[in-house]
């Protein structure tokens, strides 16, 4: 049995220590500590994160290994003795949870510690068909004391003739606000007196489809947020936009949405299409204080390019058209869409972006104790385009963005995913449940 443990030096802020030892009938076996930073540029990063955890599961597989037998290539070690690093999970009836507590950076929060889980469960026991539902959930404290909250559901009801996605939302950190529009965001300088304030920010969305026939289906969105701003720069307080929304902004909407959905797994589909449309309208009627419409359109499609080997890709646009608050500006940067710029650092009235990402999990060159040759190991790389505008046709630049990820199945077509992206002059390190789209 092997056991990780992980500390920071207080006396040197940003140093972390990877400890490794085996535990035999005799006691512990110490087979090593690593000691490195948090924040590194992206081409340091990277070999550094791949070495680490490559190098971890295959020293220890070595130590119950014959000493005189040759070291197997890293990756072999980790296809084929993939079932030493189980995940920890508790089952109760149809209901499984999966705690994880891991670390992650991003420009917005820097270094978060995150602890949570994922709940997973079919509304139908003898439904054999009907897709499992899910609640990954998630706490986190980070260094620059944030506080972020977030819960998510994938409900799948009534042989699938009805799906609810659902999120609630809760952030109180500091932040930076740089302006809207491309040109503000790239040219605005970070720093206390020109970017930084307080944000507390909440939000609770809802959908609900139903499907009407295979693979159509329509139905309704709700969206409620709230945003307090406090401790604002001198620059940030006299901003257009700002003045004209205010610091406290609360909004309420209602939609409607169309989808086409043809993938066999939707939150780790191999293969598919999927097609989203939707229009919603936020408003004093509802309960908000702005007036303003969304329309949002979202294409993804997958192709299996070998045994659970995949390339996937995406188009998405989101146009807010009215009296649109600075808070509810379409944004890039997002887990979800270009990995790696700072969440909100480029925002305006069009957010537009293309991905395209290969995934690929292991197999095994031996069957596992239940005869299975799928390694729970996987990776995904990806490269994305986008930017923000006023409307389609002032686009200013565009935004590269490129990152590299690891994959570790919780469950059968469940992951937890470790992404690394970069972007102009900003990278981002997330651990989180799923796949990005």
């Amino acid at each position: 049995m092997h056991e990780y443990s992980c500390g920071m030096d207080k006396s040197k802020p940003g140093d972390v220590f990877v400890t490794i030892r085996s535990r035999h009938a005799g006691g512990y076996i110490h087979l090593g500590s690593e000691q490195y930073r948090y924040m590194f540029p992206f081409r340091t990063f990277v070999p550094i994160l791949l070495l680490l955890t490559f190098a971890c599961a295959h020293r220890a597989d070595a130590q119950s290994q014959d000493t005189t037998r040759a070291t197997r290539p890293v990756l072999d070690a980790i296809a084929s003795n993939s079932d030493s690093l189980r995940a920890l999970s508790f089952e109760a009836g149809p209901m499984k949870f999966v705690p994880f507590i891991a670390p992650s950076y991003t420009p917005e929060m820097q270094f978060l510690l995150t602890a949570g889980g994922l709940i997973t469960f079919a509304f139908d026991r003898k439904d054999k068909h009907l897709l499992r539902s899910s609640i990954p959930f998630s706490l986190g404290k980070s260094t620059n004391g944030s506080t972020q909250l977030s819960i998510k559901a994938n409900l799948y009801l009534r042989e699938d003739r009805w799906r609810i996605t659902g999120e609630i939302w809760s952030k109180d950190m500091p932040d930076n606000y740089y302006g809207v529009g491309y040109t503000s965001a790239h040219e605005t300088p970070k720093s206390d007196s020109t970017t930084l304030y307080h944000r507390n920010w909440k939000r609770i969305y809802a959908k609900v489809v139903h499907q009407y026939k295979p693979h159509f289906f329509m139905g309704g969105i709700y969206d409620a947020t709230g945003t307090e701003a406090t401790e604002l720069n001198p620059v940030m307080a006299a901003d257009p936009s700002v003045l004209a929304y205010g610091i406290t902004t609360r909004n309420r909407g209602l939609g409607a949405v169309f989808q086409f959905d043809s993938r066999d797994v939707p939150v780790n589909a191999y293969t598919g299409l999927f097609l989203d449309a939707s229009v919603t309208n936020y408003g004093r009627f509802w309960g908000g204080q702005s007036e303003f419409w969304v329309i949002d359109l979202d294409y993804r499609q997958y192709k299996p390019v070998g045994h659970r080997h995949t390339m996937a890709w995406e188009v998405r646009s989101r146009n807010c058209r009215g009296s649109v608050p600075w808070t509810e500006l379409s944004q890039i940067g997002t887990p979800w869409d270009l990995r790696g710029y700072t969440w909100g650092q480029y925002r305006d009235e069009l957010m537009v972006y293309t991905m395209g990402e290969y995934r690929h999990m292991f197999n095994r060159k031996t069957p596992n104790k239940k005869g299975s040759l799928e390694s729970r190991w996987g990776f995904a790389s990806w490269l994305g385009l986008g930017a923000v505008a006023t409307d389609i046709a002032s686009i200013p630049s565009m935004l590269p963005n490129a990152g590299f990820g690891i994959r570790f199945e919780t469950e059968k077509r469940s992951n937890v995913r470790v992404d690394y992206g970069v972007g102009t002059n900003s990278s981002a390190f997330y651990v989180t449940f799923y796949e990005a789209f």
